[in-house]
């Protein structure tokens, strides 16, 4: 899920679609359709971005007028999607690589090999972090040269990557922790025991929030102290946002969306 300025995202993985929600009335006002089994959003500043896993392809919304303006295939199952102020990165989670694409010209212009099956993807402001699965690290790419400039281990399965501004934080689903690594020397500086199966992780300016899917909760992380702070209840949570006032989280098999007022 994500937020694009002025309304909420989310992927509805056995519909394919995507519902577009106002978050001051909590109200759907758009449906789109999209590729088989879409898996996560990004905005672009103008479009929004969806994976579609079932599909191999990315489609490009436009979020006024709700229309797929565009379909660019990928790898096989693309999963995670982010934007680094030029172009779109996409994990491939099968062939073990991430799609750089152009958002203009809607074309693949790079195909990076990192980790097996790569999930989540965060742009820093200078680099591109990808969770790598099935390989337990995290690969650091340069967006210019598209080479892999580091890769760090962290827990077992690392699904979720979120940046704070200073710190980059990693789920690692089997392990039940987050992994906060410095992104200069690309060592892990804390493992942050949150609850079981953590997949998705957002900051909202101050603090982490990881949504614990084995758990149905989401944790609050003091990024300072590395403490959780709060654990808020929900259902079967995946993803999560920041609308900048309240965090959202999607409730897997239930079909629901989880509003926390911060």
């Amino acid at each position: 899920m994500a937020f694009d300025g002025t309304n909420i995202w989310v992927t509805n993985y056995s519909s394919g679609t995507v519902s577009k929600i106002d978050p001051v009335s909590n109200a759907v006002t758009a449906t789109v359709a999209v590729g088989a089994n879409p898996r996560e959003v990004a905005f672009d500043g103008t479009n929004i971005w969806v994976t579609n896993d079932g599909s191999g392809t990315v489609s490009k919304i436009d979020p006024v007028s709700n229309a797929v303006t565009a379909t660019v295939t990928v790898g096989a199952n693309p999963i995670g999607v982010a934007f680094d102020g030029t172009n779109i990165w996409v994990t491939n989670y099968s062939p073990g690589t991430v799609s750089k694409i152009d958002p203009v010209t809607a074309t693949v212009t790079a195909t990076v090999t990192v980790g097996a099956n790569p999930i989540g993807v965060a742009f820093d402001g200078t680099n591109i972090w990808v969770t790598n699965y099935s390989s337990g690290t995290v690969s650091k790419i340069d967006p210019v040269s598209n080479a892999v400039t580091a890769t760090v281990a962290v827990g077992a399965n690392p699904i979720g990557v979120a940046i704070d501004g200073t710190n980059i934080w990693v789920t690692n689903s089997d392990s039940g922790t987050v992994s906060k690594i410095d992104p200069v020397s690309n060592a892990v500086t804390a493992t942050v025991t949150v609850g079981w199966y953590p997949q998705a992780v957002a900051f909202d300016g101050t603090n982490i929030w990881v949504t614990n899917n084995g758990s149905g909760t989401v944790s609050k992380i003091d990024p300072v102290s590395n403490a959780v702070t709060a654990t808020v209840t929900v259902g079967s949570p995946i993803g999560v946002a920041f609308d900048g006032t309240n965090i959202w989280v999607a409730n897997l098999g239930s079909g629901t969306v989880s509003k926390i007022r911060v």
